[in-house]
């Protein structure tokens, strides 16, 4: 179990390395996943992508283009639309 989001996501993608299912479903459709397996939503407007190299799940964003709110994010920005992580709970992880 997590306590962070970014230790849901880290969590998820572990899982799938091992759960053919999960992965397909991650690879597939990243933000449905995301969201169906922890509760949190992925901002609509990022373009997140997931893909296997060398058998690990990488998430990234389409075209290595990061959003300037996910940069502000993990820059310690102050962008209080993303103080918190919307549906995220410790428990579900």
């Amino acid at each position: 179990m997590s306590d962070t989001p970014q230790g849901a996501i880290d969590a998820l993608i572990a899982r799938a390395e091992s759960d053919a299912a999960l992965r397909a479903s991650l690879i597939a459709d990243p933000k449905a996943t995301i969201l169906a397996e922890t509760g949190m939503t992925v901002p609509a407007e990022w373009a997140l992508v997931a893909t296997e190299v060398d058998g690990s799940i990488v998430l990234g964003f389409e075209n290595d283009e990061l959003p300037t709110d996910y940069l502000d994010l993990v820059s310690g920005g102050a962008d209080p639309k993303y103080d918190s992580c919307p549906g995220f709970d410790p428990s579900r992880n």
